[in-house]
C-alpha cells in the first residue's frame, strides 16, 4: 500500500504529470473551440450562399429587362432603317423635274415622306461625318435617328400623338417624288409598297415576341424567384425571397405600340413599259383589312414606366431575411439577430432621362449590381 502511493506520489513530481494534468483540463475547451469553428462556418457559409442568390436573381430579372428595353429600341429605329437602306434602286426623273440629275432612290420615295425614322437628314453620310461611312462611335449617346425634317412632329415624342395627314390619312411616300420621278405602279411601286408593308409588319411582330417573352419571365418575379431557387433550395419556388420580389415587382416596365391602319402612297401614273407618265396618284390602303393587322411604325414607354426607368437609374435596394441552420448550442441565432442579405440594382442608359426608347432609340441599356 505504502509502495503505490510513492508510485503515485513519484509520478505527479515527474514532468509528464506537469503536460498530461493540464491537457486533460483544457480538452472540452478545444472541443468546444471545434464545435464553434464549425458552427461559425455553417453561418458564414449560409450568409455567402444567401447573398450570391439574391445578387444572382436580381440581376436575372433586372437582364430580362435591359433585353426588352434594347430589343424595342432596335425596332424602333435601327433595324427598320437599315432594312430599307437596301430599297436602294434609283429611280429615273422626269425632265421637267427641278433637279433632273438629283439621285432619288426608292428609299427617299419613303423616308422624305415620313415613313420611317433614318440617320438624317444626310442619311448617307450620318452623325460622325463621312469618314466612318456614317456609322456611329461606339461611345455614342445618339444614332441620330429622326424623320424627314418637317415630317411627324407629333410622333418624335416621348408621348406621341395620332396626327394624321391629308383627308384623315397617313401619307407614305412622297407626292412630289412621285411626280417627278419615274414611282410607277405597275413597274416598281407597288412592289416596294408591300416591301415596307412586309418589313413593318415583321418589325411589329419582333416587338410583340419580346414582349411577350418580359412579361411572361417577370410575371409575378418568375425569373427572380426561380433563380434565387435554384441557388438556395431552401424554399418554394412560388414563395421564394417573397421580401426582395416584391419590391422588384413595383419596377416592371412597358411599353405601347404605335400602329397605323389608313394609309395612303403616291406613285407615279405610267404604262407598263413605259418611261413616261403623267403625275402622281394616290392608292388608299386599310391596313388592318389589306395585311390582317395594323401597321407597326415604333414602340414607347407608358409615362409610369418613364417615372420607374428614373428610379431605376438611381439604383433600387433589395432586402431579403433568410433562415439560419439550427447550431448544436441550440441558440435561436434567427430571432435574436434577424439576419438579412441586401444589394441595390439599377438599371441605365447613357441619358439623364434614361429613356432610350423613343424618340431617337438606341440600344445601349445595362445592368448594375452593387453592395
Amino acid at each position: 500500500m505504502m509502495k503505490t502511493a510513492a508510485v503515485i506520489k513519484s509520478t505527479l513530481r515527474s514532468r509528464r504529470a506537469q503536460i498530461l494534468l493540464p491537457a486533460v483540463m483544457l480538452a472540452p475547451i478545444f472541443m468546444l473551440l471545434i464545435y464553434l469553428l464549425f458552427e461559425t462556418s455553417k453561418i458564414s457559409m449560409s450568409k455567402v450562399r444567401e447573398q450570391f442568390a439574391l445578387d444572382n436573381a436580381a440581376y436575372s430579372q433586372m437582364s430580362s429587362a435591359s433585353v426588352y428595353l434594347n430589343a424595342v429600341a432596335q425596332v424602333n429605329g435601327a433595324l427598320p432603317y437599315r432594312v430599307m437602306k437596301t430599297m436602294s434602286v434609283e429611280l429615273p426623273a422626269k425632265q421637267t423635274a427641278a433637279d433632273p440629275d438629283q439621285k432619288v432612290t426608292v428609299f427617299d420615295m419613303f423616308y422624305k415622306s415620313g415613313a420611317f425614322a433614318a440617320i438624317g437628314p444626310n442619311y448617307d453620310i450620318g452623325p460622325n461625318g463621312a469618314v466612318n461611312n456614317g456609322i456611329p462611335a461606339a461611345e455614342a449617346t445618339s444614332w441620330g435617328l429622326q424623320y424627314y425634317s418637317g415630317k411627324r412632329q407629333e410622333w418624335n415624342k416621348e408621348d406621341p400623338k395620332q396626327a394624321p395627314d391629308e383627308e384623315e390619312r397617313y401619307v407614305l411616300t412622297d407626292r412630289y417624288l412621285a411626280d417627278n420621278y419615274f414611282f410607277g405602279a405597275s413597274t416598281i411601286g407597288l412592289t416596294a409598297i408591300k416591301e415596307y408593308a412586309t418589313i413593318f409588319i415583321r418589325t411589329g411582330s419582333i416587338y410583340a415576341s419580346q414582349k411577350y417573352v418580359y412579361e411572361d419571365v417577370v410575371d409575378n418575379g418568375r425569373m427572380f424567384r426561380q433563380s434565387y431557387y435554384l441557388n438556395t433550395q431552401n424554399c418554394r419556388k412560388s414563395e421564394c425571397a417573397k421580401q426582395a420580389a416584391s419590391t422588384l415587382e413595383r419596377f416592371e416596365l412597358d411599353t405601347k405600340a404605335f400602329e397605323i391602319d389608313k394609309t395612303r402612297f403616291y406613285v407615279s401614273a405610267d404604262y407598263q413599259g413605259s418611261t413616261m407618265h403623267s403625275g402622281a396618284y394616290a392608292i388608299d390602303l386599310d391596313m388592318a383589312k389589306v395585311m390582317g393587322v395594323p401597321l407597326f411604325q415604333f414602340a414607347y414607354l407608358t409615362p409610369q414606366s418613364r417615372s420607374k426607368l428614373k428610379q431605376l437609374a438611381r439604383g433600387v435596394v433589395l432586402k431579403q431575411k433568410y433562415t439560419l441552420p439550427d447550431n448544436r448550442f441550440n441558440i435561436n441565432l434567427v430571432q435574436r439577430y434577424q439576419p438579412y442579405v441586401r444589394n441595390t440594382i439599377s438599371l441605365s442608359c447613357p441619358r439623364s432621362s434614361n429613356n432610350c426608347v423613343w424618340p431617337d432609340p438606341i440600344p445601349k441599356y445595362s445592368v448594375k449590381v452593387g453592395p
